[in-house]
């Protein structure tokens, strides 16, 4: 098929979605497989508004590809299989009925579901159900500085990272604003101990025992510097903090109505079904 003769479909098309239509147009089809026949009206809509013709000519050409390797397929489909295997009128019921039901009830969730929940509630929840939430690896809270080697202060550093006092922390973290490539300073979060070593030059091959004798970490490679102080751990095989599964419950919760929403309403459609005399079981 001629570039030249894209184009004019791609014009014909334009004209069309801008009301300028001709009356009565004979179209061209642009391609046929079989006895079926696609024409440029059947990409209406499909082109998108406001690009360029090199654009609207490879959609173009795209379109009509994928109509006849749909249609070919479709064919070949048609003469292979049997009478009762092409029979998909009760699937296509079924379907329909499916995505209609599905339709219905996704509304009225959006409607009329609470998604309010506090924190009360996820606390309650993580108190009955805290065994489903096992840490299944070390957590630490830390003091955590990646500066350059060749940054100053560095002896000063390495007594601000492990110390408590909030003089000493309000100096390293002045310091790190204007020199540390990355920095935690007291932010209170739980990392999980492994994933916070990642790419450092540190080889642990037990967390569990390495962090039973290690609070202060101080190693190097050949650009930085990294500074660890651990301040609390909670180990592996622990029920995990509230704060760290709290995002998890609430999406628990939230599912959980979701089930007992659309649990009521199919009774409740249902009973009311039954009371007008809508369904008779024989």
């Amino acid at each position: 098929m001629g570039v030249k003769y894209i184009i004019s479909i791609f014009i014909l098309l334009s004209a069309i979605s801008c009301g300028k239509s001709p009356k009565k147009p004979v179209e061209k089809p642009l391609a046929k497989v079989y006895d079926t026949y696609l024409y440029p009206s059947d990409l209406e809509g499909k082109i998108p508004t406001g690009i360029t013709s090199a654009d609207s000519i490879h959609i173009t050409r795209r379109l009509i590809e994928e109509w006849t390797r749909e249609r070919v397929m479709l064919k070949r489909a048609e003469q292979y299989l049997s009478f009762d295997q092409k029979n998909v009128d009760k699937q296509i019921e079924e379907y329909r009925l499916s995505l209609l039901t599905f339709k219905y009830k996704q509304i009225l969730l959006a409607q009329n579901l609470d998604t309010v929940i506090t924190v009360e509630e996820m606390q309650k929840y993580y108190e009955n159900y805290s065994s489903n939430y096992i840490l299944d690896a070390d957590i630490v809270k830390v003091t955590f500085v990646k500066v350059p080697l060749i940054a100053p202060q560095l002896n000063e550093v390495r007594q601000w990272y492990r110390s408590n006092n909030i003089e000493d922390i309000d100096l390293l973290e002045k310091y790190c604003l204007n020199y540390a490539d990355r920095y935690i300073i007291k932010d209170n979060k739980w990392y999980k101990f492994n994933e916070l070593i990642e790419g450092l030059p540190l080889r642990v091959d037990n967390p569990g025992r390495f962090l039973n004798y290690t609070t202060n970490i101080d190693v190097r490679d050949s650009i930085f510097n990294y500074f660890i102080h651990i301040y609390e751990r909670i180990p592996e095989s622990q029920i995990s903090p509230f704060e760290l599964v709290k995002d998890d419950i609430r999406t628990v919760i939230l599912n959980k109505r979701k089930i007992e929403f659309i649990q009521d309403l199919e009774n409740s459609v249902y009973k009311d079904g039954l009371s007008r005399n809508q369904v008779e079981i024989y």
